[in-house]
């Protein structure tokens, strides 16, 4: 068989997507381990699983006001400036946190100011990032190319943790950002080193700015394939997705387990997605796109029902390696459906809707899910928000075309008279 004719191989034969992929296998690796890295900080700092839960509020907390501004900006400005300005402000905040821990200054504030900044430039990178991604890939391999992408989420899952879990145990937190630093500087000079093609940014200057980003919501509901890719997501987001920020606390408190063990747990549902996006990369065409979706999300909230409940590690890790299968699935899908629901000059804007909602979902759910915790336990908090998940999926499921419908790529009506 040739090259030509397996897609995910041609999108790799790409030096721009070869410079974009690798730097974001660096940056999900150091973001993963991050993530794992602060709650365990968080936790020794305050041992408050509440506390622990702010980790989700103040990394999500920008991106309600700020995520359609983004997607606006990412229609407007030079996609490869924000991706570089993005990537250094990266590292400058790890920079600062290794700085204030090689002092013995860290206080919970400082952890949190952090986390702050950081979601805040993510607003800006992911919906930029997701668009120049097809600018490269273009429609008919965009699925091939998030597969890829999904692959790198989900290598960070599986490395990160890890590597995080063993450095905080061995090598304490000090050890774990120098580790962390290093990776932000790697990832910014790749994605220094990468051009988009020429012309491949739309720009919409003629649009006036607050008229832009109401097109884009306008176009959000009247889509249902759009409307139904951005209900699921708000119910995963708030309702099941909270248990990767609380890996630390059911490690802990559940499974009495360290932060070495706790690093492997975290990266079991990574190794699942890996898979998963293994397979759908080797895939050559998709008809379906939004039973991919629907059936990911539902195996992912079930998973995690049955993982708030169990007492028992190597459970806890299947259970959470099958889940990341199915999220494979979700994850691939959700850029995929908007990406190609969407006219050109609008693809930064719907995924700045998609951002808006990812993280009212976590903001709303980090609260949630810590203040039960801490009223109640972390098992009850993670087990019946994601049972009540999967409910509210239910009529979303019934009313789209999500499942019942092929997924057609955005004509615009001038073109199907």
């Amino acid at each position: 068989m040739r090259i030509s004719n397996i897609p995910v191989l041609v999108i790799l034969q790409d030096r721009n997507f070869q410079y974009l992929w690798a730097a974001r296998w660096i940056h999900e690796i150091s973001r993963r381990m991050e993530l794992l890295v602060l709650g365990y900080l968080i936790l020794e700092l305050t041992g408050s699983a509440f506390a622990v839960g702010l980790i989700s509020v103040f990394l999500n907390g920008p991106r309600p006001p700020l995520s359609l501004v983004a997607g606006m900006l990412a229609d407007r400005l030079d996609r490869w400036r924000i991706m570089v300005g993005t990537h250094v402000f990266y590292l400058l905040i790890a920079a600062f946190l290794l700085a204030l821990l090689f002092l013995q200054w860290v206080e919970p504030w400082h952890v949190f100011l952090a986390i702050l900044l950081q979601g805040t430039a993510k607003v800006l990178d992911d919906p930029t990032r997701r668009a120049a991604l097809f600018d490269i890939a273009g429609q008919d391999r965009i699925t091939h190319a998030m597969s890829l992408e999904m692959l790198t989420n989900n290598g960070g899952k599986i490395i990160g943790p890890i590597i995080g879990g063993f450095m905080v145990q061995f090598y304490g937190f000090t050890g774990a950002f120098i580790v962390l630093v290093v990776l932000d500087v790697l990832a910014a000079f790749l994605i220094f080193k990468m051009r988009l093609p020429e012309g491949s940014a739309r720009m919409v200057r003629d649009t006036a700015f607050l008229q832009g980003i109401k097109s884009g919501i306008g176009h959000s509901f009247s889509n249902k394939f759009v409307l139904g890719v951005l209900a699921v997501s708000l119910i995963m987001n708030g309702m099941v997705f909270p248990l990767q920020y609380f890996i630390p606390v059911v490690a802990t408190d559940v499974l009495k387990v360290g932060p070495a063990l706790g690093g492997i747990l975290a990266a079991a549902e990574g190794i699942g997605s890996f898979l998963g996006a293994i397979v759908l990369a080797g895939r050559t065409r998709f008809t379906y796109h939004g039973r991919y979706f629907i059936f990911g999300a539902l195996i992912v909230a079930v998973g995690v029902v049955i993982v708030a409940w169990s007492p028992w590690f190597v459970v806890s890790f299947l259970v959470l390696l099958t889940a990341g299968m199915g999220q494979s699935g979700f994850s691939v899908m959700q850029s995929s459906i908007l990406l190609l629901c969407s006219p050109p000059e609008m693809r930064g804007r719907i995924m700045g809707s998609q951002g808006l909602v990812n993280g009212v979902g976590h903001v709303v759910g980090g609260v949630e899910v810590g203040a039960i915790a801490q009223a109640f336990s972390i098992s009850i908090a993670i087990g019946v928000n994601a049972g009540v998940g999967i409910l509210f999926m239910l009529p979303v499921i019934i009313w789209t075309p999500l499942v019942w419908r092929a997924v057609e790529a955005y004509r615009r009506p001038e073109a199907s008279v």
